[in-house]
């Protein structure tokens, strides 16, 4: 125990030296009330930003987020538990150099420790401590490569693209000393240099229909400052777009979130638990605590809704979820248990800071688990915010085919009552069966070489299942009628 106390003092230590070396972060440090500002996820500076460009952003988020946590959690609001979120994912490489250009088997690595996470399948889930076991579950979400494109076409999953930008963070044009126009650069410039890689007109790739796949951009998110003696500056690991309000939102908000694609963009080096690459000096202290593929775990759980388990404050503020403890601060990439900074009531419990929590900013090596509550969340935002993106496979004897899943294309998701069914191949022979949110069939209608099929889904607002059959194959899309 001695022996890991002086290791852990000497990561505070290595990674607070860390956090003294770049410019922006030592700008941030003078702008935050704290200075424990650590290298991490950028997307709540994100949603910050967007705030500074339409005010009243940030109540709107906190104001949805409330709803979403009432709504998943209401009794009347249930998923099958016989069914489970398949998502298709395609990973965009955009690379200036080979170091960049990872192979396919670190994403296909990546592929495994998202479902290992989500499902609740990694070994080191027996590291949770005694006190959470009972607010832990399986997310039920599964994600798989991407079969076909939006073309059509047969695809690995996988892109890549060579780019002429080096440093997607951008290029730094102030030295040291002069923190506001530092400030200024971040608050105009960053966001904007980030989200190129998502660009094909700014050095990256355009996605790829983004209520259709969860696209991950990989690239080089650093920083560089020629005036600080060529220093390559990393502030984020990586960051995720929340989900959007597309039904009651003002379009003034809607309008500048927009400019920004959905997805996910990771840096290259926290992509995957078995990627070559690592970080050199004198980031190296971070290598083998975000370089475990929990870093993604982490972002998808922001595309699905979720915030900071400490809320992005002190004691006073909350990530609105009802099962995660409160905690002062992130836990500053380590492991220690020994944390419980807030006092709360959990079930008649003071629970101490879970650095298990995937949404933690602690090691990848403690990151094992998602809590109920954050499961509701995940599960409610991808009926209701994220509709179209997630295949839902129904435990059944017939096959589950994901080439099937790419073949059909259901819309429009959400729904006023008529659904239209369009099979982009020869699909013969197809049951369509409407059932309930119990699963009780309401409706089935049968179509020979049919291409285009309209059926209206009868009944009061809420989640149905559309259970589309043919020669043994079978795909099942949860349809919102609202």
């Amino acid at each position: 125990m001695k022996t890991l106390g002086v290791l852990t003092i000497l990561l505070i230590v290595a990674v607070s030296q860390v956090q003294a070396q770049g410019l922006v972060i030592k700008s941030k440090q003078n702008q935050e009330a704290t200075t424990d500002y650590p290298v991490g996820c950028g997307s709540n500076d994100f949603m910050k930003h967007l705030d500074r460009k339409i005010s009243g952003y940030y109540d709107f988020a906190n104001k949805s987020m409330t709803e979403i946590v009432k709504n998943a959690s209401n009794e009347n609001y249930s998923k099958s538990v016989d069914s489970i979120f398949v998502i298709p994912v395609v990973f965009h490489i955009v690379y200036n150099n080979s170091f960049e250009n990872i192979p396919d088997s670190v994403i296909q690595n990546q592929i495994t420790v998202l479902n290992n996470s989500y499902r609740r399948m990694n070994s080191d889930t027996t590291n949770l401590r005694a006190i959470f076991q009972n607010i832990v579950g399986d997310a039920k979400i599964e994600f798989v490569l991407a079969q076909t494109d939006p073309e059509g076409n047969p695809t690995t999953g996988i892109t890549r693209t060579y780019s002429e930008v080096e440093y997607f963070g951008g290029v730094l044009p102030y030295g040291s000393g002069q923190n506001q126009e530092i400030t200024d650069w971040v608050n105009d410039s960053l966001f904007y240099n980030l989200f190129r890689i998502t660009n094909d007109t700014l050095g990256g790739i355009n996605p790829w229909d983004t209520d259709k796949y969860l696209n991950v951009w990989v690239g080089d998110l650093r920083i560089f400052e020629p005036q600080f003696n060529n220093y390559e500056e990393i502030v984020y690991f990586g960051l995720s777009t929340p989900p959007i309000d597309h039904h009651n939102w003002p379009d003034s908000v809607l309008d500048v979130v927009n400019i920004y694609e959905q997805g996910v963009i990771l840096h290259y080096i926290n992509i995957g638990a078995n990627n070559p690459n690592s970080f050199a000096s004198p980031y190296s202290a971070y290598n083998g605590l975000v370089t475990t593929g929990k870093l993604l775990v982490h972002e998808v759980g922001h595309f699905l809704g979720l915030r900071h388990i400490w809320g992005d404050g002190d004691c006073s503020v909350d990530d609105f979820i009802y099962d995660t403890p409160n905690g002062n601060a992130a836990s500053q990439w380590n492991c220690d248990k020994t944390r419980n900074t807030c006092v709360d009531d959990i079930f008649g419990i003071d629970l101490p800071d879970m650095v298990e929590n995937y949404m933690d900013y602690s090691s990848g090596n403690c990151q094992n688990s998602f809590t109920i509550g954050q499961i509701e969340v995940m599960q409610y935002v991808l009926d209701y915010y994220r509709p179209d993106i997630a295949n839902i496979e129904v435990i059944s004897n017939n096959i589950v085919d994901n080439h099937f899943y790419m073949d059909i294309q259901v819309y429009p998701n959400p729904t006023t009552g008529v659904v239209t069914i369009i099979s982009k191949s020869d699909i013969k022979d197809m049951q369509i069966n409407i059932r309930n949110i119990e699963g009780k069939l309401l409706k089935n209608k049968f179509s020979i070489n049919g291409k285009i099929i309209n059926i209206e889904i009868d009944g009061n607002n809420g989640i149905y299942f559309m259970e589309i059959l043919s020669q043994n194959r079978r795909a099942t899309f949860r349809i919102v009628k609202m």
